[in-house]
């Protein structure tokens, strides 16, 4: 009877260790993607300023102004990832779907509300151009467009 139970602890452990070497690094990636997908917030707000491979001065103020507008007015929800900033090359060939979608013919600066993952408004700000010279305003405009996004604005 001993040698019975031995043999069944035997093989159940010898079956436990073969289902997870088979579901291997592999089985361990999809797993943690799963988790990481559904720590996503439901709602999130993303910031995006398209730019030009080479930019002016002013252009890379602009970017400067939003991420400072963004990590100042939002650092919990940058921190929680429920607003988050990119910088994406509009001129770069691997961006053209978004560069598309987004109708990018210059540098824009882009909000874009998302639920469960996807985009479900966004708008341009162009009006950054004309603050670009008030820093205080600038920072207040774009922080205020966020907002309204995270608001349901």
């Amino acid at each position: 009877m001993r040698s019975y139970q031995f043999v069944v602890k035997s093989l159940s452990v010898i079956a436990v260790a073969a289902v997870v070497w088979m579901a291997g690094p592999r089985g361990v990636r999809a797993a943690a993607a799963a988790e990481q997908k559904s720590a996503e917030p439901a709602h999130r707000v993303v910031v995006c300023y398209f730019h030009r491979t080479e930019r002016c001065p002013t252009c890379r103020k602009i970017g400067s102004y939003v991420e400072e507008a963004v990590k100042t007015g939002f650092p919990e929800q940058v921190k929680a990832g429920t607003v988050s900033l990119c910088f994406m090359d509009f001129q770069d060939a691997k961006n053209k779907k978004y560069v598309d979608y987004y109708r990018i013919k210059g540098p824009t600066l882009v909000l874009m509300d998302v639920h469960k993952g996807k985009v479900t408004a966004w708008k341009p700000a162009p009006k950054v151009w004309t603050l670009v010279a008030e820093k205080d305003e600038f920072l207040k405009h774009v922080q205020g467009k966020i907002r309204a996004y995270l608001e349901g604005k």
